[in-house]
């Protein structure tokens, strides 16, 4: 492709001899009309001036501010009813100068709006976090609006409010503060957006997607013609992860790491083909994000229709991304739905207790050793940011033991901090030997001096004499490498730095100097991958919830997350939820049995069991669990008096046989026994007459058929009492009786795992999984005591005797 002038482009067309060389040019002169189009810099959406709607167009900003006072001052009076009196000024004086701050940068239109559209969805059952997420819980006032439970006082790690908002950062960048509104309920957040905005005022932004790392790397092999082996095996491995990523929840993400899934030996192709990573693909609804704006969005920006490839939903966005609501200072809401804001209430429910706050969570958990063992054990699932296989073992090794390390533990696993990994594991004394220095970095909880957390850094920036309110613009300018803004910093930092620690340390200059240059350094290295410490609080907190829930009442929180995944269709989740509640409380699944109530999860904590859900066996609905219980109240003489019921029912044939298979009816005899008989009440309960000629073909007595049929001519039976002679052909009935073999197949194949146990079956397994991408690796169960292996075999060997899952 090239750019001719026009002169060229006409003299192309006149060659290819289609149009004459008038029609030509008049085409090419309608295209002039883009000339008369206004700038787009003249639309008042496209300015540089902060757009913040507001719910109060008609008051001053002096009384905006005056209202926004009288809102906090009357939670502040609820809120310091639990907190001690000596307590009091340090809390006074911290919410009036986050006051101030919205004030000083006119940003009160921003809480309150929130305030109202929080307020009125949890009025209509919304559901919003009580840990928050973000920089915004190091402002109280956000806690006091109900944004999160979150006391940025009591938080065992430092919250600082500059991160959030500062009135150099509104004023000298223009841009937004963020309240991210992490909920369970996004459907009821965003009915009430529109309710308190007014529907033409707020609508979903669009997203671009763009290309997955997979479908990225094939366009760049194919682009630069790898070989075709070499691209393939590099791509599964990258299928590998992209599987991963899409089935981790969203606060898990974060944490996985593509490495941990490709060869190091081929960083070198993903590292080239990263370019393409950034190709957009399609256009979608934004997951979490809001356009609020105070003018007609249908009229000022514009709608358009997206249409969900997995869901196939379609939904109406405004035309305005993320990226561009940023640079022209437009205000987003993040509604985003986190699955553990759910959860974390269910269980609650369920247990019978209100949500307490987070400071009642940091008191309860500090010395529960219970919930600490959780962590150190691996007993992690349904627990956030531990419960991914990779995780949960850096947990087990790490054994977070407070609230400090679990959150330095959620930062620390990011793919940034992975050269400092294993000495953070390892617990290694780590410190930079210039106590001024350490003493700014570590805390009584956390006595090292990794460099996690942004707000670390912001804390050294500060004692070297920058404004802290200044210092979150410094960490971005170093990050983005921009020479000419990093340079004289970096020499006010060095010489800020060096009068302090001459000061406080008492060194020469010289020394100063060097610890200076030092730290400088140490500075410029940690701020790329340095982590939010607000954000890594928030995600831990969520994570102690969890934790202290499942410590404590370990029933109620197996038995709801069970029914949780179980409805959303997770039957991965549900297998290894009850893997785990076995083996960390003894805590045993009960039978799926007919007669017995198995259409939702239910504890019973005298017999140590949690009834099953039939929902959660592949392929079996919730109406067949519900249809069975309700069958299971009437009494049965036979098994093909029950199947009649089950016609009845209209449940299938393919999910009655799966539960033939799992032994869900053997009240009524053995598995092989009553797919026999099933067979044979399929194969004649829908016929009323006989050949006289088909008797010996059907292998049936005619003597039988006699006794059974209303009517006989010369040449058939009819008017047969079918049911009744299906109930006599199956007293005859002969099956070899079915094995524990079998039954183990059975339960991996339906159930996903295998947790009977036969004695006589002494060295035999059932292969749960193969790995072969690498040195093949078989996940396999033994049948004689149910201690689940991990198999390594050799590549030559395997080649030979190929095992494949499910096999015995």
């Amino acid at each position: 492709m090239d750019y001719p002038d026009d002169e060229t482009v006409l003299n192309r067309f006149v060659k290819q001899g289609v149009f004459s060389r008038q029609e030509i040019q008049k085409a090419m002169d309608n295209t002039d009309i883009t000339l008369t189009f206004d700038d787009y810099d003249d639309v008042p959406i496209f300015s540089k001036d902060i757009k913040l709607p507001t719910l109060y167009p008609d008051l001053t900003i002096e009384e905006k501010n005056k209202l926004y006072r009288k809102l906090i001052g009357k939670k502040f009076v609820e809120y310091m009813k639990n907190i001690p009196k000596e307590d009091y000024d340090k809390y006074y004086e911290g919410v009036e100068s986050e006051i101030k701050t919205y004030e000083d940068t006119g940003m009160v239109d921003y809480p309150l709006l929130d305030y109202e559209i929080v307020k009125d969805a949890v009025e209509h059952g919304g559901l919003i976090t009580d840990t928050g997420r973000g920089s915004a819980v190091g402002f109280l006032t956000n806690t006091l609006c109900g944004f999160s439970k979150v006391d940025r006082f009591t938080s065992a790690i430092k919250l600082y409010p500059e991160r959030f908002i500062s009135t150099t950062r509104i004023l000298e960048t223009h841009s937004l503060p963020d309240i991210d509104l992490n909920v369970g309920t996004p459907e009821i957040f965003e009915e009430a957006q529109v309710r308190v905005l007014g529907q033409e005022h707020t609508y979903p932004m669009i997203a671009f997607g763009t290309l997955k790392k997979k479908s990225a790397f094939k366009l760049y092999a194919k682009a630069e013609g790898i070989d075709f082996s070499l691209a393939n095996a590099i791509s599964e491995q990258i299928g590998n992860y992209d599987e991963a990523y899409k089935k981790a929840d969203d606060e898990e993400r974060e944490s996985i790491d593509i490495y941990d899934f490709v060869d190091r030996e081929y960083e070198e192709y993903i590292e080239k083909s990263k370019e393409y990573w950034g190709i957009v693909s399609d256009k979608k609804k934004a997951p979490s994000a809001y356009l609020l704006y105070q003018g007609n969005i249908r009229r000022e920006i514009g709608l358009i229709k997206c249409k969900s490839e997995s869901t196939k939903k379609e939904y109406i966005t405004c035309v305005i991304d993320g990226a561009v609501a940023e640079n022209y200072q437009v205000l987003k809401n993040d509604i985003l739905k986190v699955d553990v804001v759910l959860l974390i209430d269910k269980v609650f429910k369920r247990i019978g207790i209100e949500h307490f706050d987070v400071n009642k969570l940091l008191a309860l958990s500090e010395n529960d050793d219970k919930v600490w063992n959780l962590y150190a054990n691996g007993y992690t699932m349904g627990m956030n940011q531990v419960e991914q296989d990779g995780s949960r073992k850096k947990c087990m090794r790490y054994k977070p033991h407070n609230i400090s390390e679990l959150s330095a533990f959620v930062a620390a696993i990011r793919p940034g901090f992975k050269s400092m990994y294993s000495k953070f594991e390892n617990r290694e004394e780590f410190s930079y030997g210039l106590p001024t220095l350490d003493n700014l970095i570590q805390t009584k909880q956390f006595p090292y001096s990794y460099m996690i957390y942004q707000e670390n850094i912001m804390s050294v920036l500060h004692y070297a004499g920058f404004p802290m309110d200044q210092c979150y613009g410094i960490i971005k300018a170093i990050a983005k490498k921009h020479p000419e803004k990093v340079l004289p910093l970096k020499s006010q930092f060095i010489e800020g730095f060096k009068q302090k620690i001459i000061e406080d340390e008492h060194i020469n200059e010289e020394k100063a100097d060097d610890y200076s240059a030092m730290v400088w350094q140490i500075i410029n290295d940690n701020v790329s991958y340095s982590f939010n410490s607000a954000h890594a609080y928030s995600v831990a907190l969520d994570s102690l919830y969890q934790g202290w829930q499942k410590a404590n009442y370990p029933y109620e929180f197996y038995e709801t997350l069970l029914q949780h995944y179980s409805d959303k269709g997770r039957k991965d989740k549900v297998v290894a939820l009850k893997k785990e509640m076995k083996k960390a409380f003894d805590i045993l699944e009960g039978d799926y049995k007919f007669r017995n109530d198995n259409r939702a999860f239910a504890s019973d904590k005298e017999k140590g069991v949690i009834y099953p859900s039939l929902a959660s066996v592949k392929m079996v609905s919730q109406k067949t669990a519900n249809s069975l219980y309700k069958l299971g109240q009437n009494e049965y003489n036979s098994y093909i008096d029950l199947l009649v019921d089950i016609k009845k029912e209209k449940i299938n044939t393919r999910q009655l046989d799966i539960l033939i298979k799992l032994d869900y009816f053997s009240e009524f005899g053995d598995i092989n026994n009553i797919l026999a008989q099933t067979a044979l009440f399929e194969k004649f309960y829908t016929r009323s007459q006989i050949k006289k000629a088909e008797i010996e073909s059907l292998d049936l007595s005619e003597k039988l058929i006699k006794e059974h049929a209303g009517k006989e001519t010369e040449k058939l039976y009819s008017d047969i009492d079918m049911i009744a002679l299906i109930k006599e052909m199956a007293k005859s009935i002969s099956s070899r009786r079915t094995t524990t073999a079998q039954k183990a197949y059975y339960q991996w194949r339906y159930l996903g795992y295998v947790d009977l146990i036969d004695p006589d079956y002494k060295g035999y397994c059932i292969v749960n999984s193969v790995n072969a991408n690498y040195t093949p690796r078989l996940n396999v169960y033994p049948i004689a005591n149910g201690n689940a292996l991990s198999v390594k075999i050799s590549k030559p060997i395997f080649r030979k005797n190929p095992v494949e899952e499910g096999v015995v």
